[in-house]
């Protein structure tokens, strides 16, 4: 079978879930890419020039969240209540000393391999004069930094006895669990 795609599951590409809770409205996404870094000199004293690849830059990009009322009354379907709770989950990601990161997921986003997110900013409301709005989040892919090598160093193993190592969990080893299983789900015929 394929990778899904939005004809066959609207619902997989119509929102995003965020450490395990599904936006409300819908969802677009822009600037997702996953470009490379390259460093292009120029050759001197001839034609020509040369390229060295310096890897990956952290992957950018905004989402587009349309909400609306649903012309119910009631108030748990109403994408301005729902925005609310997603909005502190967005903002969780950068409210204390260091950010955390968010298990993302969006067909699109996983695609590209974006999977962990800290936010870039939250706008405020576009209304659109129906009852409407657009807010955009900027997200930013989440990579924590790799401890530098020291030259000449090497990494000895442990020889204390009766000292257990405790290996370091995901923190959002179940989120992605969960979501893993929803696109399973919705690749089931």
């Amino acid at each position: 079978m394929g990778e899904p795609n939005p004809t066959e599951f609207p619902e997989l590409f119509s929102c995003l879930w965020l450490d395990g809770v599904q936006s409300p409205g819908t969802v677009t996404l822009s600037g997702h890419d996953r470009n490379k870094d390259w460093d292009i000199q120029a050759a001197k004293g001839s034609t020509g020039a040369s390229t060295k690849l310096n890897g990956d830059p952290i992957g950018q990009f905004q989402a587009s969240f349309f909400l609306s009322k649903d012309g119910t009354d009631e108030e748990d379907l109403d994408d301005f209540t729902r925005w609310e709770d997603f909005q502190r989950v967005i903002e969780r990601s950068t409210n204390g000393p260091k950010p955390v990161a968010l298990t993302i997921f969006h067909p699109d986003l996983l695609r590209n391999n974006i999977t962990d997110v800290v936010s870039g900013g939250v706008g405020g409301f576009a209304w659109d004069g129906k009852g409407g709005a657009i807010v955009q989040v900027k997200f930013l892919e989440y990579k924590p930094p790799k401890p530098k090598a020291t030259a000449g160093a090497k990494a000895k193993p442990a020889t204390r006895t009766g000292v257990t190592t405790v290996e370091k969990t995901d923190p959002n080893a179940r989120a992605k669990a969960e979501l893993a299983g929803l696109v399973e789900e919705a690749k089931r015929p």
